[in-house]
């Protein structure tokens, strides 16, 4: 070894132009690489910030007979797996919304989420200040409530304990806040001000809408085999419970194939990210190798 670098040296004093790119790529590289693993530590690596996460799942289908590899969940998924699952403890459903706050100063649009009430018992999320929702909440026809993220609190009410009981107008529509979130909660990759009940009539629920994200956390000891065994033991359950919309008929509904394709909930946080900075660490590494075999020839 000591011959080794006893040799480089005299190579690199006798050819000071090669040594600045040497040094010069290697320093890029090995800068970039740190960046990267620093990124893919923070992103890939590290866990979820919700207790036992290894538990959290999304709730996905597939559907090849529209050639579809991953398909979201309805209404029908929904109240199917709360009522008749083995695997969940239980389950949440969410969509993104864009909501208009009036009340507070001038109007402003704000980035909110309608989740179910077992949203945020399924993250183990509690509120700072407050309360959570309850089934009465998610419930149509009951009093409308919101739930603040900490950032909207603090901006909007600068974090004054009185927030609780205020009362905001929300796309038109008065709204008691019931609870204010801790500054810690994050779900997945994005930041809503407002949380609001997504209260889906059971009544009025038929088979379609598959236009919702769902959330479930696994019983101790299941597995994502048992889950998705669970899952698929109850579609035909859910063609039991509620009807089809006019123009569909069993034989469509048969046609579409739909199955499970419950994955771990780190995937839908990571999304197609994760292939990417994995890609770019590889690539970093290839350079450094190539690098390394060409400082090697040169001597």
């Amino acid at each position: 070894m000591i011959q080794d670098l006893r040799s480089t040296a005299r190579m690199f004093r006798k050819n000071p132009g090669f040594t600045f790119v040497v040094v010069f790529t290697l320093a890029l590289a090995i800068g970039a690489n740190s960046a990267l693993f620093s990124v893919v530590s923070g992103v890939l690596l590290k866990p979820l910030p919700f207790a036992d996460p290894e538990r959290l799942v999304g709730v996905w289908h597939t559907a090849p007979g529209l050639g579809f590899k991953v398909m979201n969940s309805s209404p029908a998924t929904h109240f199917t797996y709360r009522e008749e699952s083995r695997a969940f403890e239980d389950l949440g459903l969410w969509q993104n919304a864009s909501v208009t706050v009036t009340g507070l100063a001038e109007p402003q649009q704000v980035d909110a989420l309608l989740v179910t009430d077992g949203m945020f018992p399924v993250l183990r999320a509690r509120p700072v200040l407050g309360r959570s929702f309850s089934r009465a909440d998610d419930t149509p026809g009951s009093p409308e409530t919101v739930i603040l993220s900490y950032a909207y609190w603090q901006r909007k009410f600068g974090g004054d304990p009185g927030a609780i009981g205020r009362r905001i107008i929300v796309d038109g529509r008065a709204r008691d806040v019931i609870g204010i979130l801790p500054q810690s909660f994050r779900f997945l990759h994005l930041e809503p001000a407002l949380f609001l009940p997504l209260r889906l009539n059971r009544a009025q629920v038929f088979i379609g809408q598959f236009g919702y994200q769902g959330v479930a956390r696994l019983k101790p000891g299941f597995t994502l085999e048992q889950a998705n065994a669970d899952v698929a033991r109850m579609l035909p359950l859910m063609l039991e419970k509620f009807p089809l919309p006019p123009g569909l008929t069993p034989e469509m509904v048969r046609e579409v194939k739909l199955g499970p394709n419950v994955r771990p909930l780190k995937e839908d946080a990571v999304g197609d990210v994760g292939k990417v900075l994995w890609v770019l660490m590889g690539t970093v590494g290839i350079v450094l190798r190539v690098h390394d075999k060409k400082v090697a020839g040169g001597r």
